[in-house]
């Protein structure tokens, strides 16, 4: 820390031939400066002594003055920084902090006394006039342009041979980039040029050296504090090394920090910052200076991955708003016209926030883009996602846009807005418009014409519900309406022709038919194969739906929240009907309530307990447990049907090694290690998406059902339903069919929790056995406890929402697939 106060020259700042020629003459006396926006301002400074104020004239022009680099370690300017993102903060860099930054970008680009620049940024902050330094410094000549930026005028001077040089932001290159025929052939004749920190993605980096085939291209990374900290040789380097931001050179170093952000030393680094009247210390100890930026180094380029300040943390999920700007904006084949921004939602915690100043783009398309975008990112964005088009965004001087301010101004907007009324499902029992069915559906949360099913988070269990409800009221429902907005469906509510047939999913109908089979195996109503096999198949579903319904997101997010989200779903009403039925019996066992029965000889329990429920739920876990490791997630992602084939193969020869050391005959079998490789069939038939895939598919689950079960009748079973996935994804029956066989499928999880005890009332009633009349009541009471159980549940939701006016969410993502969960 500097006790003593630091004298400096006012410097008004214009983007202007006197600035700069005001900046070498305070540089050359070793006055120090600071720049200010008028002279005003250069009064209300605290911290510095301003001995007087220059203000500079107007103009652009050539600047040939050759001026030498000082190394003098002494106070040579003060920067304040932007202030895009909070208070600025007084920087004092030395002459030496300034000269090695010079160097090493003389170096990279390997500048001579030939170069010709047109500077296109500002020459007031550091990237500019950073570059009029270096550009004196070998000799060569630099060009201010009168009017700013213009890529009319800079192709002109290219085509003229007047300039060969240029230093730009991305900003302004995109602008370049949507009008490549203003440059045209004159590219060619650029042999130099220098990219500001800003981000920019790989494929707009090729785009501007296929632009400029000739040039040496030079992206850096760094801050006012730290200016050229690293460089990305965009000329020469891989295609693949695009989307990082170069790597250290000199006597730069660049690490990370345990929190994930940037760290960076060296002899360019600003080493005091104003702070009252005081010069304090801006690095530690150590040297290291600590930036807002996260990143990560990976074979020592580094990787840029938004500032900490900006990123979006949505439900878990972090956002990096550079990256998905990016992506939106290639949707739209708007680049630049885009801004991300952060802000506040009850629900996730932070919600997206989407602006673009590109008039011509309508609100509901940029919304589709945006919501398509977040996909891509793990995010199912719903009602936290805002979209604005509006004639201005607020931008710094070189183009940044100012996020915060777009989020003050949200907030802004929302507090004067009257508050959102939350509707609960019991008022409008009857709704007669979609958006009112989803409000029904989905009670307590805001519905927007921009939602959809999937948005809203709903699930294979809710899709049936779901179904089931529209179709009743609305008629059929168009392919993939899952994913179609409220919107869209109240277009086509109605429209479709009056068809008493329906597309039946063929997981629905095998997931109803199995379940049938076991409750009718347990009630002796009928015995369907004296080889069993329905389990087995259930657990193939199991797999199957994970892959369908979840793999999605967690190949997206690398999380695996979803699968215990669906672990819960299950869990809970498992532990009410045990509990329950304990009571009942007035007698308490311990392991069936933690869920770990089918580990231990079932001949110890009397009353009630359900190891299909708890194979399901460790199979789950074991699957989350898989996908836990990257590397495995790769793999799956990259080769899905190698993987399952793989996993396939590793289950069989686990579960055969482990009967071998340990035989589970005495409990059945029931563990997760024997049934495991019905998880991964199920998984390998989800990921077969054509013929040949399909038909590579069938040959190995026939290979697997065989060793295990031999030519029998359960196989029989087994490979009849796997036929039915892989071949007949979806069959036409009559209306009134489909809609039995989804209360049944919907149904079937409460169906298999509750058909003994309907067993024993059956034999109550009549004095003796009546299994079909048992498999009836079974069926009829499945279905009555899933409605009655939906209908609670919903209405628990409902009132909490109302009680605390905001919207209410598990804490886990509720989805069940195909199988146990949907019994």
């Amino acid at each position: 820390m500097r006790n003593q106060k630091l004298t400096a020259t006012a410097l008004v700042t214009r983007s202007s031939l006197s600035y700069v020629r005001n900046v070498f003459a305070l540089n050359e006396a070793r006055q120090a400066f600071v720049n200010v926006p008028d002279e005003a301002h250069a009064a209300t400074l605290t911290g510095l002594d301003v001995v007087s104020c220059i203000v500079p004239e107007e103009g652009g022009g050539w600047f040939d003055e050759s001026r030498p680099l000082i190394h003098d370690d002494r106070p040579a300017q003060v920067t304040y920084t932007s202030g895009t993102e909070g208070k600025p903060k007084g920087i004092v860099l030395t002459y030496a902090n300034l000269a090695d930054a010079a160097e090493r970008i003389i170096d990279q680009m390997g500048l001579t006394s030939d170069v010709r620049e047109y500077v296109g940024v500002p020459v007031t902050y550091s990237f500019g006039i950073g570059r009029i330094r270096a550009v004196s410094a070998v000799g060569g000549r630099s060009y201010l342009p009168p009017r700013g930026f213009d890529p009319l005028e800079l192709a002109r001077m290219l085509k003229a041979g007047e300039v060969n040089a240029l230093s730009a932001v991305p900003t302004l290159l995109r602008i370049v980039l949507q009008q490549k025929a203003v440059i045209g052939d004159a590219g060619k004749k650029l042999l130099w040029l220098e990219i500001g920190s800003q981000y920019m993605s790989g494929a707009e980096k090729r785009g501007i050296r296929d632009l400029f085939p000739n040039a040496r291209i030079v992206q850096h990374y760094g801050l006012t504090e730290a200016s050229r900290s690293t460089f990305l040789q965009i000329s020469e380097v891989p295609d693949e090394l695009l989307d990082s931001v170069g790597r250290a050179v000199g006597a730069t170093e660049v690490a990370i920090s345990e929190e994930g952000r940037i760290r960076i030393r060296g002899p360019h680094v600003a080493r005091w910052r104003l702070d009252g009247d005081e010069m304090r210390d801006l690095c530690g100890a150590d040297g290291w200076l600590e930036t807002s930026d996260l990143g990560h180094v990976k074979d020592g380029y580094l990787y840029y991955d938004g500032r900490a300040d900006d990123l979006i943390n949505s439900g878990g999920v972090k956002l990096n708003p550079d990256l998905l700007e990016a992506r939106i904006a290639q949707l739209l084949g708007q680049s630049g016209k885009v801004v991300v921004a952060k802000v506040p939602d009850a629900l996730r915690g932070e919600g997206v926030l989407v602006a673009s100043d590109a008039t011509d783009i309508a609100v509901d398309r940029l919304h589709a883009a945006s919501a398509e975008a977040l996909k891509a990112f793990g995010v199912v964005a719903g009602d936290s996602l805002h979209v604005r088009v509006m004639p201005k965004i607020p931008r710094t001087a070189t183009g940044k846009a100012m996020r915060r301010v777009l989020t003050q101004e949200f907030v802004e907007e929302r507090k004067s807005a009257p508050p959102e009324p939350v509707v609960e499902r019991a008022v409008e029992a009857a709704p007669r418009d979609v958006q009112g069915f989803f409000r029904q559906f989905f009670p307590g949360r805001r519905i927007g014409p921009n939602d959809s099913f999937e948005s809203m988070g709903g699930d294979s269990l809710s899709y049936i519900q779901f179904s089931l409800g529209f179709e009743g009221r609305f008629g059929a429902l168009p392919d993939g309406w899952e994913s179609l907005t409220v919107e869209q469906l109240e277009k086509s509510a109605g429209t479709t022709a009056v068809d008493s047939w329906r597309k039946l999913d063929a997981a629905m109908l095998t997931r109803a038919f199995f379940m049938i089979c076991i409750v009718a195996l347990h009630l002796d109503t009928f015995v369907y194969s004296r080889n069993w096999g329905a389990a087995y198949f259930l657990f193939m579903l199991c797999g199957y739906s994970v892959m369908r319904f979840q793999w999605p997101e967690i190949s997206r997010t690398g999380k695996v929240g979803t699968i215990f989200g669906t672990v819960v779903s299950v869990a809970i009403p498992t532990l009410m009907v045990t509990i329950a039925m304990q009571l009942w019996a007035g007698k308490m066992e311990v392991k069936p309530l933690l869920l770990i029965s089918n580990w231990f000889d079932p001949h110890q329990y009397h009353i009630a307990y359900y190891y299909f429920a708890e194979l399901y739920m460790q199979l789950l876990l074991v699957l989350a447990a898989l996908f836990s490791f990257p590397a495995i997630r790769e793999f799956l992602k990259a080769r899905p049907m190698t993987f399952c084939t793989v996993l396939v193969a590793v289950a069989t020869v686990v579960s055969w090694t482990v009967e071998r050391v340990w035989d589970t005959n005495y409990i059945f079998h029931r563990t997760p290690i024997w049934y495991m490789w019905t998880v991964a069939v199920g998984m390998l038939m989800a990921s077969a998406r054509d013929l040949q895939s399909r038909m590579v598919a069938m040959a190995v689950v026939c290979v697997a059902v065989l060793v295990h079960h031999g030519v029998t009748s359960a196989s029989a079973y087994i490979l009849g339903g796997a036929a039915l996935l892989l071949f007949g994804t979806s069959i036409k029956v009559p209306s009134f069919v489909k809609s039995m066989v989804s209360e049944v499928a919907g149904s079937s999880m409460f169906m298999y929790l509750s058909h003994y005890q309907v067993r024993s009332l059956i034999i109550r009633m009549f004095h003796g056995p009546k299994p079909w009349v048992a498999l009836s009541v079974a069926i009829g009471f499945g279905i009555v406890f899933a409605h009655a159980y939906t209908w609670a549940e919903r209405k628990v939701r409902a009132f909490l929402s109302a009680r605390d006016g905001k919207a209410i969410q598990p804490t886990f993502a509720r989805e069940e697939p195909s199988g146990l969960a949907n019994a």
